[in-house]
């Protein structure tokens, strides 16, 4: 239990009327925590990024395959950490699997036969050398399991795409897992490009879960029973087994979002093998090329890191620069002024103490202060917060019970003291905000 209580004054409590600050915790997106998420903030980059990921692949009725981007290309950044790339993919993908797309396809104005005869699904994985998750199709395993396990409807994505099955099939009741098994293989058998040994020990053990109701046993089994070496070298088999039982489901699309590319670059064992297989898996081999699209979390750092096995391969370019992407590429611009009083003052709301009355809705900062840190964070929303919570934790040590612009502008990285004769001495395209 958190300390209450204390002998002297709460700054935290009694003046800035929050319960703690919402800003302590602000950092790298991790999946299994419980983020802010406010989609508010990316403006009309949202339905840019439906558009471009779900509608162009959606309204063509073969080659819906995209390989594109997400970027954030901000020249101050080279890493370009921070501009919500990550928690845009995941939280996007949860958004989808929750009714098949339904409510997201809506938003874009498609009618109502087309939401219901196209129903999609989106998955999102990175890679993460800690866990053993440095190969392509180890790394897309972590996708399907967050597919299957994504709640849907009043289960998950899994049951779900049983209990399609089962209906488009019309199976016995009491028959449902080997009737499923059966249509599933007989489907696998049908890709003539496709080559996947059956009878393998491995495989096996996951299409008869996939079959099962157990979506618990079977995330557990991708998870923690499929080795590291099985995952390298079949991982793209079970990626394709999955896209082949979700179109038996009726799934007519699938994306993928993969975070951290360059630690491929990075880590990677058998880096030229591992690329062949990446553009014969998911280019070239059906179920996968004809539903499947995938786009992967860009910077200039991730592009200097994959650009030389990329282009051997012959991949579509992800060149932010080149115009020919753009169909393909949604480069996150960072917070306007509006978009930052939106974020902070959902972050102030949440963590207001009951009942309390602040007298400003940005209490207590201002209007003018959350400005002037969006200036200076370049519209970068992470560090927008960060900054804003290490000035309320100074703030609570310092006893400040008055947040105003002398006492914010030490933690800044520009000088403001002489903003006014820098505007003129400048000409008004010198500091463009956007």
């Amino acid at each position: 239990m958190a300390i209450k209580r204390r002998k002297k004054r709460d700054i935290m409590r009694d003046d800035f009327l929050l319960k703690e600050n919402p800003f302590s915790a602000i950092d790298i997106y991790n999946i299994d925590a419980a983020h802010m998420y406010v989609p508010d903030i990316y403006g009309n980059q949202l339905d840019e990024f439906y558009e471009k990921f779900l509608l162009l692949p959606l309204e063509n009725e073969t080659h819906k395959q995209i390989i594109g981007a997400v970027w954030s290309s901000h020249s101050g950044d080279k890493w370009g950490k921070g501009f919500g790339k990550s928690m845009l993919m995941a939280e996007e993908s949860k958004r989808i699997n929750s009714d098949l797309g339904a409510s997201t396809l809506d938003r874009m104005d498609v009618v109502k036969e087309d939401i219901d005869s196209n129903p999609v699904l989106s998955g999102y994985c990175s890679f993460d050398q800690s866990k053993g998750i440095s190969s392509f199709p180890s790394t897309l395993l972590e996708a399907v399991s967050f597919i299957l396990n994504s709640p849907c409807y009043d289960w998950n994505v899994h049951l779900e795409l049983r209990n399609r099955i089962c209906n488009e099939f019309e199976v016995e009741e009491g028959y449902e897992s080997g009737s499923i098994r059966k249509e599933l293989l007989d489907k696998l058998k049908k890709y003539r490009g496709l080559s996947i040994q059956l009878n393998h020990y491995t495989l096996n053990g996951f299409i008869h879960r996939l079959s099962h109701d157990d979506t618990e046993d079977l995330v557990s089994f991708i998870q923690h029973e499929i080795g590291p070496r099985i995952k390298a070298s079949q991982g793209f088999n079970f990626v394709h087994i999955f896209n082949a039982f979700a179109s038996l489901a009726g799934i007519s699309y699938i994306v993928y979002f993969i975070d951290q590319v360059e630690n491929f670059s990075r880590f990677a064992r058998n880096r030229e093998r591992d690329i062949k297989i990446i553009r014969e898996s998911m280019c070239q081999t059906s179920p996968t090329a004809d539903i499947a699209s995938f786009i992967f979390q860009m910077h200039i750092h991730a592009q200097e890191e994959i650009e030389g096995w990329w282009n051997i391969e012959h991949l579509p370019s992800l060149d932010v620069e080149d115009r020919r992407n753009g169909a393909r590429i949604v480069n996150l611009k960072g917070l306007n002024n509006e978009a930052a009083k939106t974020l902070v003052q959902r972050h102030l709301e949440t963590y207001r103490i009951d009942g309390a009355e602040p007298p400003d809705p940005f209490h207590p900062f201002s209007s003018e202060i959350i400005e002037l840190v969006r200036d200076d964070t370049a519209g970068n929303p992470r560090d927008l917060l960060r900054t804003l919570g290490d000035i309320l934790n100074n703030a609570k040590i310092e006893q400040i019970s008055q947040i105003d612009l002398t006492y914010v502008q030490p933690f800044l990285d520009r000088d403001y003291e002489d903003e006014e004769s820098l505007e003129e001495e400048e000409d008004e395209f010198a500091n463009p905000k956007r």
